[in-house]
């Protein structure tokens, strides 16, 4: 039976992590999670409740939804409303699949992780990336009947809202690239489509430079979560591929 002081800590460290997601070990609250092993039952019971898990890294204490189980997972509605960006549900899936672009570019060996975080990836390449990516999955989508329905992804819808609908982004007058304000352009999608990663504390979106860096915190994501699910590793093997080929493709013709 738990003691009156600790269901209140306890209450008051979910309630915590239920605002911020991730909590250093060097908070206070942090230091009763894990050196007190009433108090963390307590947390990852009430997270169990919810449809939330909690763990805990060498640094950070997370807090995620467990999907569709979850009574806080985000639904297309509340994602609609958080980032005007999303107007329909093929922008919805649209930004899904830029994050998945993103994430199989740094989710690499260690050694090549930390040359990401220091360096980062510039909207450039990522747009690089994406439209290559997009104009691959069609071509194979012309080809292979069933490709998009073996995989899951609208492939159709995205590709032709990410060519058709944002334009090439360029310099305003002022001889910058505005991707906080603008709209209709690639650049201030993909902004708009990495701002729950953002949000998250996940990554440092450097919006001056037009640099978006990974930080630590992702990376325990990456190993401790998304590793461990079936379609996380899918779409990375799929990203994988279509970017082998287009590597033989370009070395065979050299």
């Amino acid at each position: 039976m738990f003691g009156r002081e600790q269901l209140q800590k306890g209450g008051e460290l979910f309630f915590y992590l239920l605002k911020n997601q991730i909590i250093p070990l060097s908070d206070t609250l942090a230091y009763d999670f894990i050196n007190n092993p009433d108090i963390q039952e307590i947390v990852k019971t009430m997270a169990e409740q919810g449809g939330l898990r909690v763990f805990e890294t060498r640094e950070n204490i997370h807090m995620v939804s467990k999907g569709d189980d979850s009574i806080f997972a985000t639904s297309y509605t509340q994602m609609k409303s958080k980032y005007k960006k999303l107007e329909r549900k093929k922008h919805f899936y649209l930004a899904n699949i830029i994050i998945c672009i993103y994430l199989a570019e740094v989710d690499k060996e260690k050694n090549i992780r930390l040359r990401w975080e220091e360096e980062g990836i510039t909207y450039y390449a990522l747009e690089n990336l994406i439209t290559n990516q997009l104009e691959s999955w069609k071509k194979r989508l012309d080809e292979e009947e069933g490709f998009s329905e073996d995989w899951g992804i609208a492939i159709e819808e995205i590709y032709d809202i990410w060519v058709n609908d944002f334009s090439i982004s360029k310099q305003s007058k002022t001889g910058e690239i505005e991707v906080q304000r603008t709209r209709d352009n690639r650049f201030s999608f993909i902004h708009e489509a990495l701002r729950p990663l953002a949000d998250q504390n996940l990554i440092i979106d450097n919006t001056m430079e037009l640099k978006i860096l990974p930080k630590n915190e992702l990376y325990e994501r990456l190993d401790r979560l998304y590793h461990r699910q079936e379609r996380y590793d899918e779409i990375m093997k799929l990203i994988a591929s279509t970017k082998e080929e287009e590597a033989n493709a370009q070395a065979d013709q050299d």
